[in-house]
């Protein structure tokens, strides 16, 4: 038996992969996979089941990823390990930007998307449901929490599942790896146990992640405006502003500072593929000059140096 079973886009047909891939996603969640970007659709997933949880890991090129309510339910509870990238995540109602290290419950019963706006490689958790609620009652009560993988707890469960994975891609095949399931959970309770006494967020807190949703979800709209924002949330414009005063900003800087921050992703994958035109219009700029001040206020560069380079 291989230490990882791979399955790959590499050997599909360019028209095929993303139903192809759809279809392998279903392992991981009730899920549909549409990619992002002009660059070809690539992806891969390697999988090895432990004794009582499996893990996998997808690698994909840009995406979005979405999934609607699995009712007849999947028995099962993920937990997803930023491997390599950056993703953004929205699943029991809050929203989490996850770096490397960084990780997050979901439960596949629930709606999420996620946005990969790299190329992204997570590790995914797989655990029984029934053996979860019994080893670790009330963890689906931190579904959609994030935690980070830099500091505590939450960093030593990270590093160590980080650690053992390359291991396993390394094909490392010692007896640790029947035993691995056996150091998951008492781990696992660690990482959770700081987040216990703060389960129940304020409202105020749970509003401005739903804020943070509806940007990301509107961000590319040159429309976008704080009444905009309002509205989607069914808030006051008033209350929207206040929201962002305690993060110390405006909704206008914000949004501004996260299309900046989605077209330098842009200019630096795709390179000279890309105009710098259709990189301003397309993330929501409706003219090019704008884009080009605020694009050298925020990089202390032009679009066209950074694209070149210049950001190293």
């Amino acid at each position: 038996m291989p230490l990882l079973e791979e399955l790959s886009t590499a050997q599909v047909a360019m028209r095929d992969r993303v139903p192809f891939w759809n279809d392998i996603a279903q392992m991981v969640a009730p899920i549909r996979v549409e990619p992002l970007g002009e660059s070809p659709f690539e992806a891969r997933m390697y999988r090895r089941r432990l004794r009582e949880c499996e893990l996998l890991s997808p690698c994909s090129s840009p995406a979005r990823i979405y999934s609607a309510p699995d009712y007849e339910g999947a028995g099962v509870l993920n937990i997803q390990i930023q491997h390599k990238g950056r993703s953004t995540n929205h699943t029991g109602g809050r929203t989490a930007i996850l770096e490397a290290g960084d990780f997050v419950l979901y439960d596949p019963s629930q709606p999420l998307w996620l946005n990969f706006e790299e190329y992204t490689q997570t590790i995914v958790l797989r655990l029984p449901l029934a053996t979860a609620e019994e080893r670790i009652p009330h963890l689906r009560n931190h579904v959609g929490l994030p935690v980070s993988g830099r500091s505590g707890p939450g960093a030593l469960f990270s590093s160590f599942l980080r650690h053992a994975w390359e291991e396993l891609e390394h094909g490392d095949q010692g007896e640790w790896v029947d035993a691995l399931s056996d150091a998951i959970w008492p781990m696992l309770n660690m990482a959770y146990a700081p987040m216990r006494p703060a389960l129940e967020t304020n409202r105020r807190e749970e509003r401005r992640r739903v804020l943070f949703e509806a940007v990301e979800a509107e961000l590319t709209d040159p429309e976008l405006d704080v009444h905009r924002l309002a509205g989607r949330m069914g808030v006051s414009a008033r209350y929207v502003q206040m929201l962002f005063a305690e993060l110390g900003t405006t909704p206008r800087a914000f949004i501004q500072n996260r299309r900046l921050e989605l077209a330098a992703k842009r200019l630096e994958r795709e390179g000279t593929d890309v105009t710098v035109t259709d990189v301003a219009y397309d993330v929501g700029f409706n003219d090019l000059s704008s884009f080009c001040r605020a694009f050298r206020r925020r990089f202390d560069m032009s679009p066209r140096g950074y694209r070149a380079g210049g950001r190293g």
